[in-house]
Order: structure tokens, then C-alpha cells, then sequence
């Protein structure tokens, strides 16, 4: 079983109470991810931070990177929290050639009678002896991190960059017009910053939105009538509290009109 560690950062400038709320949402979303890719997992969660243990890591990355309110993750190794066990892990780790430099980028969270610097120097002589490596704190060819927690330490080299954003469900419903490309990033950035978004659609579109969907329970819903009429009923009818467009302006409705696009100078189809 591979380890992960999960990292998010929105969610750690919340209420204690919210936070909590904000990381059971996330959790659920990325058992709900792993599961439709068929990925056995565990999952553990600690202060600031979510670990989840893998049967397939590389299978897991894609999922990873699009659930929303990671903003990056990596593949650990575990160890225990004191010098003599970072240091060996560490040695046996790091895969850096004779001709290569490295830094040790070490920090802490917990009561201990070591400091991060600590951690970093002799991590960093340990990696030194064995690999015949040179320290270059500056610029180097490769890093590794150390990241002490509690009883525990954790040894990476790899950041994957996640979607970042909300967890999805956290913020409130909107609807969604999607007649085009443009239309359909919009409510994906609405969904990105938490919102769950009720699809109103013409035909041609609901396999792209089943496509960016992936494993979220979406409900969409085809446009009957003229679309800003059917939105606002579909709005009262589900609950949602706004409207979301790509780049066509509307005429004045009852409810919020969002327009995530704005200010992006080009849209990628």
C-alpha cells in the first residue's frame, strides 16, 4: 500500500467547527473518487492534514488531481519522529546521482527536543555520505521534504499540483446555463469553488458535463423554454440562490448573475 499526504489551504484559514465540516466534505469526495476508479484506500486525517493509504498509486493521480480542495499532494514514506530513524530513512530515500545537488527542506509540527534545523542538518549528511551528493541549498538538482508531525515523520520528494478551489458541497447550489464550451467552464469554476450546480442544458452538451463531472452525482436538466425563464424557475424549484453563465450577458433576473470568465483574457476550448 502506497501513503499519501493530502494538503489543502482554504480550508485551514476556517473556524475550527467549519474546518472540520469543510475536511468530512473532502474525505467524502475523495473516497467517492478513489471508489469509481476502483482504488482500495484508508484514509486518515490529522491536524492540517489528510493521509490516505493507496492499492494503486499511480492509478490514483488523475482522480487526485481533480478533486477540489486539494491543492497538492505526495507519495510519503513513513518513519519515526527522532533523528536516528530520519536520518536512516532518508539515506535510503534519496536517489540522487554522485553529480547532482540536493537541499533537505525539513519543518515540524509538535513538541520535540529537536528543532527543524536539526532535522535538516543531519538528514541532510546523512543523504551527503551516502549518495556522494553536494548541498546546494539555493538552486538544487533535486529536494527532499521532511515533515515532522507529532510521533510520526514523513519523507518526499514529489509535489502533485491538485485543483485546489472549495470541496465540493460546501458553498451553496446554483444553476447552471451550459450551451457551449464557455458556458461549461464556467459552471466547472463554480464547482471548483464549492458551489453544487443544477445543469441546464441543451442536448449537445450533456455528455461534456457527465465528462467533467466524473464521479459527482450532477443533475441536469434540458432547457424547455426560453432559457432565462427556465433557469429561474429551475432555480426556485431546487433551491438554488444563483445563475451562471459563460460569456453572453443577461437581461435583469430576480437572481445573482455569476460570471466566473470575466477577466480571463482568452478561454481554452
Amino acid at each position: 500500500m502506497a501513503l499519501v499526504l493530502i494538503r489543502y489551504s482554504e480550508i485551514g484559514l476556517k473556524s475550527r467547527y467549519v474546518r472540520r465540516k469543510f475536511e468530512e466534505l473532502l474525505i467524502a469526495d475523495i473516497k467517492k473518487a478513489l471508489s469509481y476508479y476502483g482504488i482500495k484506500n484508508k484514509i486518515k486525517r490529522t491536524w492540517g492534514r489528510i493521509f490516505i493509504e493507496l492499492s494503486d498509486f499511480e492509478k490514483a493521480i488523475e482522480p487526485l488531481k481533480n478533486v477540489f480542495g486539494i491543492v497538492s499532494f505526495s507519495p510519503v514514506i513513513e518513519t519515526e519522529a527522532n533523528l536516528d530513524e530520519i536520518e536512516r530513512d532518508a539515506a535510503e530515500y534519496a536517489k540522487i546521482g554522485s553529480n547532482e545537488t540536493f537541499a533537505i527542506r525539513a519543518r515540524r509540527t509538535g513538541q520535540h527536543d529537536f528543532t527543524s534545523q536539526d532535522v535538516a542538518i543531519r538528514a541532510g549528511r546523512a543523504v551527503e555520505n551516502a549518495m556522494h551528493a553536494r548541498v546546494n541549498l539555493t538552486n538544487p538538482d533535486k529536494e527532499i521534504f521532511i515533515e515532522v508531525r507529532d510521533d510520526k515523520a514523513f519523507i518526499f520528494s514529489e509535489k502533485i499540483k491538485g485543483a485546489g478551489g472549495m470541496p465540493y458541497g460546501s458553498q451553496g447550489k446554483v444553476v447552471g446555463i451550459v450551451e457551449n464550451e464557455e458556458d461549461m467552464l464556467a459552471s466547472w469554476l463554480m464547482m471548483r469553488r464549492g458551489c453544487i450546480v443544477e445543469f441546464a442544458c441543451t442536448g449537445k452538451m450533456e455528455q461534456k458535463i457527465r465528462e467533467r463531472a466524473m464521479w459527482r452525482d450532477v443533475k441536469i436538466h434540458f432547457i424547455e423554454e426560453e432559457k432565462h425563464k427556465f433557469a429561474e424557475k429551475l432555480a426556485a424549484r431546487t433551491g438554488a440562490k444563483a445563475i451562471v453563465v459563460g460569456g453572453e450577458t443577461f437581461k435583469k433576473m430576480e437572481l445573482p448573475v455569476f460570471y466566473p470568465l470575466l477577466g480571463f483574457q482568452e478561454v481554452k476550448k
